[in-house]
């Protein structure tokens, strides 16, 4: 019978493995985990067509003085965490766009970053909330949209997107929430806000190509620090 090969390797720690030729490795998940390591993924996405017209109060922005804000409960992430202190990547991809619309994409909407720790509703922003130079200015990902081409398109809708970056400082085994907060600049032309739906398109989409509805994802992936 042949003897097998046993190799010595240096891990980043400065801990030494000894690997053996044909057999399974072993020991606790997790013992060896550099900065940085991605440890899980979760997402979710939904289709559900939204509008609002006002406040719902589920928004935390501040300093709105011709607009609102909302957090739609179809699109957040739970997230149990691995490990302590973990820092986690939300990805958003979105949409939205507004009613009576007059000028071709001229909709002025945006959104931001949320998180409650304890895995509830009590949000945090990050990435996002009010510009500490102007006290009136909410700062969000996207704004407007240019006011270009023909008039009365209500075809047009919006994309959202963007990524950042939260550093917790939850216990491992501890559930996190994250979620998305939409803005919307109200005026009499654009009274209501839609997502994953144009403006001319009903709860129930025919088949027309243009009126087909949208989808929203969020993903969070928890990186080891």
């Amino acid at each position: 019978m042949s003897k097998l090969k046993t190799n010595t390797i240096e891990a980043a720690t400065g801990t030494t493995v000894s690997l053996t030729t044909g057999h399974k490795m072993s020991g606790t998940a997790g013992s060896i985990i550099a900065p940085g390591m991605p440890l899980q993924v979760q997402s979710t996405n939904n289709n559900t067509h939204l509008s609002y017209s006002s406040s719902d109060s589920t928004g935390v922005a501040t300093g709105i003085s011709s607009g609102f804000s909302v957090v739609p409960s179809e699109f957040y992430v739970n997230i149990t965490a691995l490990k302590a202190n973990s820092k986690y990547l939300c990805i958003f991809d979105g949409n939205v766009t507004v009613s009576n619309d007059t000028t071709a994409g001229d909709g002025v909407n945006g959104f931001g970053f949320l998180v409650d720790p304890a895995g509830g509703t009590s949000w945090t922003q990050f990435a996002s909330g009010l510009n500490s130079s102007n006290a009136d200015n909410i700062k969000f990902f996207i704004s407007r949209l240019s006011a270009t081409g023909g008039g009365n398109d209500s075809y047009f809708s919006l994309a959202l997107n963007g990524n950042a970056m939260y550093t917790s400082s939850a216990a491992a085994g501890a559930t996190l929430r994250f979620a998305i907060e939409y803005f919307h600049y109200y005026h009499s032309g654009h009274q209501t806000m839609y997502i994953n739906r144009r403006a001319n398109s009903s709860a129930n989409v025919g088949n027309s190509t243009f009126q087909g509805g949208l989808a929203t994802t969020l993903t969070v992936w928890e990186i080891a620090t």
